[in-house]
Parts: structure tokens; C-alpha cells; sequence
């Protein structure tokens, strides 16, 4: 049967916690915003793991991620780039024929060539105006 237990009685010791295996990781309790929990479990749900295991990717491929948002921003500097040293190449390109549309404008004798001429000079002064506003 049972004896009750003297109230001068010795308590047990404390139990020890007991250090994890090396290979078994650290516990760690943390709270997450209600919509990243469940996020968390639906993950869970559609992969039949569980919710630990789902945590433990997205930190193991967070570096991953800050990699590829890393090059993403590079890649969108170096499209910018591109773009703006192709509009120079082709204002450059334009320069060749605008300055020798004035020369021949400036050459003209008659009022027929300098009138045919500044309607050259129109066309590549119109060119040139829309590649300025691609920019």
C-alpha cells in the first residue's frame, strides 16, 4: 500500500538535461508570425514532412536565396548599362551622317539642293530624337 511521505523528507536531485548527440543539432524555440506558421504547415501538409524539417530547408537555402538576390540586382545594373552604352553606339552611329547632312547642307549652291538637303537633315534630327527618348 501506499505510505505518505514525510514532510522533512529528502527531495530527489535535479535532473541533469542531458547534452545532445553532436550530430543531432540544437533545440530551438521560436515564435513566427501567424501567416509564416501557416505557410509553415501547409508546406508541411503538401510534402508530408514535418513542420521542423520544412524550417530547417528555407534556413539551409536562405544563403542560397541572398546569393541569387545578389546577382538579380547585379543582372538589373548590367541590363541598365548595356541599354544606355547601346543608345550611345547608336547617337555615335548618328553623329557620322549629322555632320556630313551640314556639310552638303552648308555645300549647297542652289535653293532645290538645300531645301532636298535639310530634309536630310530633318530625317536624321528626328533619329536622333527618338533614340534620346528610349533613354
Amino acid at each position: 500500500m501506499f505510505q505518505p511521505i514525510p514532510k522533512d523528507a529528502p527531495m530527489a536531485p535535479p535532473r541533469r538535461k542531458q547534452r545532445s548527440r553532436p550530430n543531432e543539432g540544437r533545440e530551438m524555440k521560436l515564435r513566427v508570425p501567424e501567416e509564416v506558421a501557416a505557410r509553415i504547415e501547409k508546406k508541411a501538409k503538401a510534402k508530408g514532412r514535418p513542420m521542423n524539417r520544412i524550417v530547417i530547408d528555407e534556413l539551409i537555402d536562405f544563403p542560397a536565396l541572398e546569393a541569387r538576390a545578389t546577382f538579380t540586382e547585379l543582372l538589373a545594373d548590367m541590363e541598365t548599362t548595356l541599354a544606355r552604352y547601346g543608345s550611345r553606339i547608336i547617337l555615335a552611329d548618328l553623329d557620322g551622317p549629322l555632320l556630313e547632312a551640314v556639310d552638303h547642307l552648308l555645300a549647297a549652291k542652289t535653293d532645290g539642293e538645300l531645301r532636298a538637303r535639310l530634309d536630310k537633315l530633318r530625317f536624321l534630327r528626328r533619329d536622333m530624337v527618338k533614340h534620346l527618348m528610349k533613354q
